[in-house]
């Protein structure tokens, strides 16, 4: 197995969209290990990282009332205060059960990140929300320790899913889910199921975050022109990729930390040695956010080609540019040709070499 680095973080509740059906919803819960105290549910984008309140109520006695409307299905995090004890459950609408025991719940503590700290619920019942039982469904089909056969079983059920109910929103919730762990699912795949969906679903927020990376997957394909860049290099001045139309370009996402990026260098030493003379450039991009290490790692490899740092305009998201080529991991190495456009894309370094090999 290949060493790759993980720099994305995968989250997954998401909100609704305009467009959706509306539904009301009326939430009864019991709380065991929580006499009185707050309640409060909201909904997470999954892209932008922000959460939206959806309403709140009062734990009175162990006991709570929710009542709510919603611009559609959707899953939902419940949060009970004090303690933050947290669960996530879909709302289909209707009146909602929810028994819950704090008991058995797994605490953590996010601080040192600026984030929480609070306890993920393990003993929550919830009946009469259709979504609920077959998410929980799905989550039964994938059982088990071998991640292939999990991963196999799992998108069985999905797809069984979406040619029985085609519309419920919880189809590209389940699919949403299931790629956030299988990026490699084939597009095809992918395509063909979306096709599938109707009605509610296909105006889901979760449909329209598949199709949108369904449009992005495509966007950086084989024969696809890079969308150009300017980005800072050491030495804070700026740098444009298209500056180098007319040479192969090979894009390097690398960073101090990771281990396999830097084990690679003295092979693109090599490389680039032997054809820097004939029309050949490297750009390393660096998913470094403290430049004093990035700046450090450089100092210590001793690279020649062209260096730039990637950019991190929104906190606690992924780099601006590694992100557009659809990988959660570095390294990442994406040759162009001389107009820009994309050769390979890949994280196997003999790709690149026989390319390279063929074309110079």
């Amino acid at each position: 197995m290949s060493k790759k680095f993980l720099y994305g973080i995968l989250l997954m509740a998401l909100p609704a969209i305009a467009g959706a059906q509306a539904v009301d919803y009326s939430i009864n819960g019991q709380v065991k290990g929580l006499k009185n105290g707050e309640v409060e549910l909201s909904s997470y984008d999954i892209r932008t990282r922000v959460s939206q309140q959806l309403g709140t109520a009062k734990i009175t006695n162990g006991k709570f009332t929710a009542k709510g409307h919603l611009a559609g299905a959707q899953m939902v995090s419940l949060n009970l205060k004090p303690g933050n004890w947290g669960t996530q459950f879909f709302i289909n609408g209707g009146t909602i059960n929810v028994q819950i025991d704090t008991t058995g719940a797994q605490h953590y503590d996010y601080t040192k990140y600026g984030m929480q700290k609070g306890a993920s619920l393990k003993a929550v019942k919830v009946t009469g929300s259709a979504g609920q039982t077959d998410f929980e469904r799905y989550q039964k089909a994938g059982a088990g320790t071998d991640r292939e056969a999990v991963a196999a079983k799992q998108l069985a059920f999905i797809k069984q899913y979406i040619g029985q109910k085609p519309s419920s929103v919880a189809g590209p919730y389940m699919l949403n889910q299931y790629y956030l762990f299988n990026t490699d699912l084939p597009l095809a795949d992918f395509e063909s199921m979306l096709a599938r969906f109707e009605g509610p679903a296909k105006q889901s927020v979760y449909f329209s975050n598949l199709q949108q990376e369904v449009d992005e997957i495509k966007a950086v394909l084989p024969g696809q022109l890079a969308e150009d860049f300017t980005l800072l290099k050491p030495d804070s001045s700026k740098f444009t990729l298209s500056s180098l139309r007319g040479k192969y370009v090979l894009l390097d996402f690398w960073a101090s930390w990771c281990k396999p990026c830097r084990e690679a260098i003295p092979h693109w030493k090599e490389v680039y040695a032997r054809y820097k003379y004939k029309g050949f450039e490297i750009v390393g991009v660096t998913n470094d956010n403290k430049w004093d290490l990035w700046k450090k790692a450089m100092d210590q490899e001793k690279m020649d080609w062209i260096q730039v740092a990637d950019e991190f305009p929104v906190k606690n998201m992924p780099a601006r540019i590694v992100t557009k080529y659809k990988s959660r991991t570095i390294p990442l190495y994406v040759l162009l040709d001389k107009e820009g456009k994309i050769l390979v894309k890949t994280d196997n370094k003999a790709e690149i070499d026989q390319k390279l090999n063929t074309l110079l």
